[in-house]
């Protein structure tokens, strides 16, 4: 059996539905997996119950977009596994980031109209299948509209950075997603450290040092587009510092087409044996679930 701690829904920039992603990572053989949209959790509810009806653990996740001073390409991202999606808390940041996210929408959606493209804020909402609105659906907009042919050349064209239609997105401080993570019971995950860009080893565990003094409890040591000497090091440093260690393909169907659930691209393999370790770590941190 396998195992995918890191997928997205409809409900952030994913195209497959929750009920539908759980279906499609049992071709795959994923017997465990974690739903982890992006400052979104309102299809978790919906993937549960599909895996309580097919025999998917689905452990409740989401992944938070962190402010932090990187150059270039470079992003911090934080993955909250095992939360509850009903604490008041989490309900409340998430509310400040999805009304962020809306008002992003609406002045990306100005600024293509001010490039002559045809497109209203009220198609865009015919577009989104959950409560956070993200430049994907927009891509998505502009492709039904014929604008574009393809979501990669809306973003090239209109929505990356440097475009006429881009607009940064308002981040959370990575210790106040930390707290959020832990007041809603959950444990905080780098996601995909790669994406941090470090020059090297060292520099990189200079980032994790100052996440773990910030209350990270894990790196996403397995990922689609980790070097295995990258997943080595992760290992060993987790090891080292007695963080847990989690794994997942960020698979968001479409949007990635070349990663699949718990193969990414064809090499990825995350073993059965972190989600036993997971819940000892959890365990240990709060108790018995």
């Amino acid at each position: 059996m396998a195992v995918d701690l890191h997928l997205h829904t409809t409900h952030s920039d994913g195209s497959y539905a929750p009920k539908d992603l759980v279906d499609y990572v049992r071709t795959f053989d994923v017997n465990v997996m974690a739903v982890t949209d992006h400052d979104d959790i309102s299809g978790v509810k919906e993937a549960m119950e599909r895996g309580r009806q097919v025999g998917v653990r689905v452990i409740p996740g989401i992944e938070l977009s962190i402010e932090f001073p990187l150059q270039g390409r470079a992003h911090l991202h934080l993955l909250g596994l095992f939360i509850d999606i009903e604490n008041s808390t989490l309900l409340k940041v998430l509310h400040y980031l999805r009304e962020a996210r809306r008002t992003r929408a609406m002045e990306i959606i100005e600024r293509l109209q001010k490039q002559k493209i045809d497109v209203r804020f009220e198609e865009l909402e015919q577009v989104v299948s959950g409560e956070s609105i993200g430049r994907p659906h927009i891509a998505r907009l502009l492709v039904q509209k014929g604008v574009v042919t393809t979501v990669k050349e809306a973003f090239d064209r209109f929505l990356g950075r440097g475009a006429p239609g881009f607009v940064a997105k308002k981040k959370l401080g990575l210790a106040e997603a930390i707290q959020t993570i832990h007041e809603a019971r959950g444990l905080a995950i780098q996601a995909h450290p790669v994406s941090l860009f470090a020059k090297d080893f060292k520099e990189l565990a200079d980032y994790l040092d100052h996440f773990r003094e910030l209350g990270l409890d894990g790196v996403e040591a397995y990922y689609s587009y980790h070097p295995q000497e990258l997943t080595d090091f992760l290992l060993q440093y987790a090891a080292k510092h007695h963080l847990a260690v989690s794994g997942g393909s960020d698979f968001h169907g479409t949007a990635k087409p070349d990663i699949q659930p718990a193969i990414g691209t064809g090499h990825l393999h995350i073993p059965p044996e972190i989600v036993p370790a997971l819940d000892a770590f959890y365990a240990a941190k709060y108790g018995e679930k």
